[in-house]
Parts: C-alpha cells; structure tokens; sequence
C-alpha cells in the first residue's frame, strides 16, 4: 500500500514537474515573466527574456543606459543554462564596458548576431560597433541582415541602407551582398533611386552585380529610375556608362556605327531612355515605335507642341549629317515636324543650337554644334501644329546622325 501511494505521488510530482516545465518553455519567449515565476528549469530563456526586457525599455526611455547589475545576473543565469540563448549573450556583452573588455564584447556580439538574426539590440550594437571602427564590409553585412528578418526591419533599416550608399567603400562592401540574391533588393533599388547622394555608387553597384560572377543582366524598371536621376543631377557620364553596361549588345553596335543615335533604326522598344528613345505620351501627342515595321509613329492633334521623342547624346563641336524619311498623312511641305539640338547641362548655355524642319519630300541637312561649354545635347523630335490645323499622323524612318565628313 505505501509502495503503491509513493508511487502514485512520484508520478503525481512529475507531472507536475512536466507540467510547469512544458509551460515555462511555452512562455519563456512569448512571456518570459510568467515563465519565470514558475522557477521551472527551462525558464533559463525566460530570465534572458526579463533582463533584454528590462533593458530595453530602459534604453528606450534613455540613450546611453547600460546593463544593471541584477541585469547581468539574470543574463548570466540565462546563459548557464542556455549557453545559445542571444539575449543573454547580448547583454553579457553590452555589460562590457572597459577597453580592456573591448575584444570579448565584440567577440560574443558577433556570436550573439550569429545565432539570431531577429535580435535588434544586438544587431543595432553590431552595426554602430562596425560604423565606429569604419568597418564597411561589417556595416553592410550586420545592416542588410537585420533588414532581411521581416518587413518592418526592411522599411524601418531601408533609408539607413539608400543614405549609406554615399559612403566611400559602400560599393565594394554592398556588391557580394547584392549580388547574392536578397530578399530585400527590389526594395532596395526602388529606394536608393531617391536618394542623389548616392545615385552614382548606386550606378557603380548596379554594374558591379550585372557582371560576373552575379551576372544580374535583366534590365528592371528600377534601373531606368537610377539613370533619370542620374540624368536629373547632371551626372551624364554615369549614365552613360550604367546604360552601355545594361545594353552591352546595342552598345557594341554603336560603336561599330557612325549613327550617334541608339535604337536609330527602331527595331526594338525602347530601353533605358534618355540614351534610347524617350517618347511623349501627353494626351495631344504621342509616339510609339512598331520594332516589326521599323518605324516611330507619331500622332498630334491640332494646337499640339512640344517633344514627341528625345535622347541624350555627348557631342564636341563640328558639323554633322542628319538624314530621315518620313512618311504624312499632311501636306507635303508641313512645317510641323522638326528636329532640335539643345544643351542639356545645367548653367549651360540652353538656347537651341540648331533646328531643322524634317520634310517628307527632303532626306538630308546638316546641323551645326558650335565651339561652346556645353557637352551633352539634348537631341529631340519636335512637334508643333496650329490651332485650327487638323493634326498629323506620320511614320519616321531611317533616321540618323553622324558627323560630317565633308571639308
């Protein structure tokens, strides 16, 4: 009978046991306080839980808190018992504070980031301990895994990311990270597209992850943000070699080509405008290109202006040949199609430099870029039609420009 009773209490003191056990593991990340109250072994996370707790809010209220001495204690139970758990690697690091001590806080930070991605103390430490020792390589690697742990760590981490691009070194540091494939990127790209201080790196790290061995070639809607920024700042040159490094094939036959204009025979959609075309859309005036028939369409109402299509160029000064056909539902002799060149550099001078009426009886004229400052030219498709004319629908072939071998 006494055998049967201890029985029946052994098993009565374990299942209590398990009990307070399966609850302490139940709630030592969910409530850490709660698990903690039941003196249950597991609750070894749940003390980590109360200390990171208790800091925190602390550290919230206050910048520059640092670790108690009942925070640390707890901290260092934890980690007895759960040598893996990060908060309490976290704490016992940031409750280092002696130069002395500087190696072994760094040591078990990086410890701590290994083993967690989703704590935000420690990887806030580990990248402000990368930023203080100018450590790029350490600052982006701690800052893009921090954002890769959801979505609000994308959008909370995101402008620090786009901000820091500026940074010397950014492109070499973020290259291996973007190339890699994260998770992040497409928001990444969107982002940085606003930010001018870092459009130029942003350019050089687009290039960087296009090659090998990333070979990230598809041209996405983001890059050709990048390049109208780019553009908007005046940074031409970047461009230029952005939109030659996403569109190495018709760069190659450009430069086989006297035709200074990309995509002159309109046999593709445009891409990466303004150094392919960049057409009009405005609801009394449009253009298109049919890639089958080799030809930009343009249509225009009556009292219709301005730019049907356009693209960028860097042009010294000399004489060169344009050459056209065209084909218009108008007269013959309209005056309502021209092509433009014009300065495209801010403080340059930007009166038009030569404008000539393209005809659908003529093929041919010369336009002149004179000796100036300005190196980069707007070349554009100009269009303008009276009040009471009916408007216009015509097809534009075989354009080109290239410079003039005449003497």
């Amino acid at each position: 009978m006494i055998r049967h009773i201890a029985g029946w209490l052994i098993a009565l003191v374990l299942a209590v046991f398990v009990g307070l056990w399966s609850f302490a593991i139940a709630n030592e990340r969910r409530a850490p306080a709660i698990a903690l109250a039941t003196g249950a072994p597991a609750a070894g996370i749940a003390k980590a839980g109360v200390a990171f707790a208790s800091f925190a809010a602390r550290q919230a209220q206050r910048e520059g808190e640092t670790v108690s001495a009942m925070e640390r204690e707890l901290a260092a139970e934890a980690y007895r018992s759960e040598p893996l758990s990060t908060s309490a690697l976290g704490l016992l690091a940031l409750s280092m504070r002696t130069d002395a001590e500087a190696q072994r806080r760094q040591s078990l930070l990086e410890l701590a980031g290994k083993l967690s991605r989703r704590n935000t103390l420690v990887n806030n430490e580990l990248i402000q301990s990368a930023a203080k020792r100018n450590d790029d390589r350490g600052f982006f690697t701690w800052l893009s895994r921090l954002m890769s742990t959801g979505e609000g760590a994308k959008k909370a981490y995101g402008a620090a990311l786009a901000d820091a691009t500026a940074k010397e070194g950014a492109v070499e540091a973020l290259t291996p990270i973007l190339g890699g494939g994260v998770n992040w990127a497409d928001y990444y790209w969107a982002l940085v597209a606003r930010y001018p201080n870092s459009l130029v790196n942003a350019a050089k790290l687009r290039l960087a992850v296009a090659g090998r061995p990333w070979r990230q070639t598809e041209v996405k809607p983001t890059d050709q943000q990048i390049l109208s920024g780019l553009v908007r700042i005046g940074e031409f040159d970047a461009a230029r070699a952005l939109a030659n490094g996403l569109d190495s094939t018709r760069s190659l036959s450009r430069r086989n080509s006297s035709n200074l204009l990309r995509n002159a025979d309109f046999s593709t959609v445009p891409v990466l405008a303004p150094f392919d075309w960049q057409l009009s859309t405005s609801g009394n005036l449009g253009a298109s290109i049919d890639g089958t028939r080799k030809e930009m369409l343009i249509s225009a109402i009556g009292g219709a202006r301005g730019m049907a299509a356009q693209q960028l160029l860097s042009l010294p000064p000399g004489e060169y040949s344009l050459a056209w056909k065209l084909a218009t539902s108008g007269p013959a002799d309209s005056d309502a199609l021209s092509a433009q060149l014009e300065c495209a550099e801010r403080g340059g001078n930007s009166k038009t430099f030569s404008r000539i009426l393209l005809k659908s009886r003529e093929t041919q004229a010369r336009m002149i870029v004179q000796n100036d400052t300005c190196r980069w030219y707007w070349f554009s498709i100009m269009v303008e039609i009276p009040d009471a004319d009916p408007g216009i629908d015509l097809s534009l072939r075989n354009l080109s420009l290239a410079k003039s071998t005449e003497r």
